[in-house]
């Protein structure tokens, strides 16, 4: 019996060259993709510190910057010591009061006075009667024994003592017309109810006067011409005479040292007169 055969099949190459390509072309396709994908990811940048004033190229290496300081203003010429109405202006032997000035302010302090009946600046007297009603009430009882003293009252005064000892002496006890302290009408002498103490340095020995060194400046007052500093003030330690200047100035002076003027204290320049 002849076995029974089945068609024969015949192999066909094109279709087969077709699908290789086909799945080359897949292949490349996925090698390609793979590749993009590895590669962003590789290429994808660090993540940077934030920069620093060291590490910024802009500031590395730069000086630091310091504040300027505000021009500081020559007391010569600074307003404050030469306005009428300011409660520094200054009156020494080196810097004349303008002629015939008189403080449009003045007002009557109600506290005890000797000698006359005397008067200061608005501020000043208000301030004198708080500082003597703080010292009652420490037991210490104050007399005002001088306040404003106009240019003819300074006059008066002044060239009594030239006829009576020389100019030289005078210049020594009292100021020259113009010149004087007590014409800014913040000024004062101030005494204790003992007599025998005032307007002398043994003033200080007393229970007012040490407690004017001590509290003075709480109420806005200085001592005018401490102990030491003639050459500086030019004038002789009167612990009696205060000079108002407001309580943030006085404060100021104060605890700037023992014994500190205001031509020290402001740069001003002292001394004796200039001829």
């Amino acid at each position: 019996m002849t076995e029974k055969k089945g068609p024969k099949r015949t192999i066909r190459y094109d279709r087969i060259a077709l699908l290789a390509v086909i799945a080359l072309a897949v292949i490349l396709l996925l090698v390609i993709l793979i590749k993009n994908i590895t590669s962003g990811k590789d290429s994808k940048p660090a993540p940077t510190a934030e920069p620093t004033a060291e590490t910024t190229p802009e500031t590395a290496g730069e000086p630091e910057e310091t504040a300027t300081p505000e021009p500081t203003a020559d007391p010569e010429t600074d307003a404050r010591f030469f306005d009428k109405d300011s409660l520094l202006i200054i009156a020494n032997k080196k810097h004349r009061l303008p002629e015939g000035y008189k403080p449009e302010d003045l007002a009557y302090p109600e506290v005890e006075m000797r000698y006359n009946t005397w008067t200061l600046r608005m501020e000043a007297a208000v301030a004198l009667e708080e500082m003597f009603a703080a010292a009652e009430k420490d037991g210490v009882y104050l007399v005002m024994g001088s306040g404003y003293r106009g240019e003819d009252f300074q006059s008066e005064l002044y060239y009594g003592y030239v006829n009576d000892y020389g100019q030289e002496t005078a210049d020594a006890l009292s100021s020259r017309p113009g010149y004087s302290d007590h014409q800014t009408g913040l000024a004062t002498d101030l005494c204790g109810q003992d007599t025998n103490y005032d307007l002398n340095e043994a003033f200080e020995t007393t229970g007012e006067g040490k407690w004017l060194a001590a509290n003075a400046h709480k109420y806005g007052f200085i001592m005018r011409y401490p102990k030491g500093k003639e050459s500086v003030t030019g004038y002789a330690y009167e612990p009696w005479h205060f000079r108002y200047v407001g309580k943030e100035w006085a404060k100021k002076i104060y605890e700037a040292g023992e014994n500190m003027t205001m031509e020290e204290y402001f740069g001003i320049s002292g001394g004796d007169y200039a001829d």
